[in-house]
């Protein structure tokens, strides 16, 4: 047995099984949690407070499935423990000390996913819940074409939105091979990817979309050809794209205000590239041991002092903008310029682990490679781990995901309805 099989069923004591009740109101709950995950922070809030009560009641038996031997489980402890303790060293115990550390908490709540996962016996009821959640979130955004207060209301998620759907997208296809209804389950993916391609106009998840369609090309083509579906592929749902309003109208955004004056009005992609400029300054200043993951806006603030120093008018323009901003919206710039070069690298590995894991016969290991690499690209347009909505999205279901491993049956009967 190797090191990562070791690692995804660990001994464990022989242990009276869990009452089926349990096993019944963990798989609802489960289900609940992933109906709700895509578009509601209340209701996962609710249920991450049913869960907890639930993980209370069983911990005998998560402790015994020590889910801190995952190594991924483990780094990302650790990642969490740097975090904290770099944070309160920095920052004191401040209010918006305490607050930073509270939005790394995904990294705290993977174990007990991962625990969880593992002792439920109906897996799919997470999966399910997930799927009947996000194909109605995706009709939301179909019928905002008729409903503009719908519209409004949408466009201030379309950034988790689009991430959410394509990510799902990917994991529905994949899943669609162990299924005995593939076609089903493809027609959902294909409407997942549809609407991240014409119904969503958030970049983030239009660019992820094209990664995790290389990771699909590459995963479903004979091995010969696996080169020039990577390339073909991707290319053909670009060319697709490019039909789509929604990505042309972003598009045309990006181009023309990446063209802009200096000093003219900060739309959205002008954010951006101040935010980016502002990073890498910040990287070059602070890349040694860090600045402090709650000191963001107050180095910001200097640095803008320096950078504009001999132009008033644009200090003027970017302070009243960017000043209050707490992460520079890429997480890679945030670890460093929050950590220094060790939060980095504890990161950086947290991101490669689940690529690293040898696929397993009839299991869905091989989407780790897709899902891990989609929240990579993710975390260089946004600070996605510290953003929750997109970090519980991307960990419950990478925990799902791990749990997973070997237990995938030689043939499920999953169905749609």
């Amino acid at each position: 047995m190797n090191f990562w099989q070791t690692v995804r069923s660990p001994a464990m004591p022989a242990s009276a099984p869990l009452p089926a009740s349990f096993d019944i109101a963990l798989a609802v709950a489960l289900a609940v949690l992933g109906f709700f995950l895509p578009f509601s922070v209340a209701g996962v809030s609710i249920m991450l407070l049913v869960l907890a009560v639930l993980a209370l009641s069983a911990a005998p038996s998560i402790l015994r499935s020590a889910p801190w031997r995952d190594p991924v489980v483990a780094v990302g402890l650790l990642l969490l423990a740097y975090i904290a303790t770099h944070t309160l060293v920095m920052s004191a115990f401040q209010p918006g000390s305490l607050k930073i550390v509270n939005r790394y908490h995904e990294l705290l709540m993977a174990p007990i996913f991962l625990a969880l996962f593992r002792l439920v016996k109906r897996k799919d009821a997470f999966f399910w819940g997930l799927t009947v959640g996000a194909v109605g979130y995706a009709a939301t955004h179909w019928a905002a074409f008729f409903v503009p207060s719908l519209a409004a209301s949408l466009a201030s998620r379309r950034i988790s939105a689009g991430f959410d759907l394509a990510l799902l997208a990917f994991v529905i296809f994949e899943y669609a091979r162990h299924s005995t209804h593939p076609w089903r389950w493809r027609a959902v993916a294909v409407f997942l990817a549809g609407t991240v391609i014409f119904a969503v106009e958030g970049r983030t998840g239009q660019v992820v979309l094209l990664v995790i369609v290389a990771c699909a090309a590459w995963l479903h083509s004979p091995r010969r050809w696996r080169l020039v579906a990577v390339v073909c592929v991707p290319a053909a749902v670009l060319a697709l794209a490019l039909t789509s309003s929604a990505v042309q109208k972003r598009l045309a955004e990006t181009v023309a205000d990446s063209q802009t004056d200096g000093n003219s009005a900060l739309t959205s992609t002008r954010i951006r590239i101040e935010f980016l400029r502002g990073g890498l300054f910040l990287a070059k200043e602070n890349y040694l041991t860090g600045a402090g993951f709650a000191r963001y806006a107050e180095i910001q603030r200097q640095a803008i002092d320096t950078r504009y120093s001999h132009d008033p008018v644009r200090k003027q323009h970017i302070e009243a903008n960017l000043t209050t901003m707490n992460n520079p919206h890429n997480e890679y710039l945030m670890q460093i310029v929050g950590g220094g070069v060790a939060a980095l690298a504890l990161f950086m590995a947290w991101l490669v682990l689940p690529m690293l894991r040898k696929p397993q016969p009839g299991s869905m290991d091989a989407c780790l490679v897709g899902v891990s690499l989609a929240f990579a690209t993710g975390c260089l347009f946004n600070s996605m781990l510290m953003d929750f909505v997109e970090g519980h999205f991307y960990v419950t279901l990478l925990m799902w995901l791990l749990a997973r491993g070997t237990t995938w049956p030689a043939q499920t009967s999953a169905r749609l309805i």
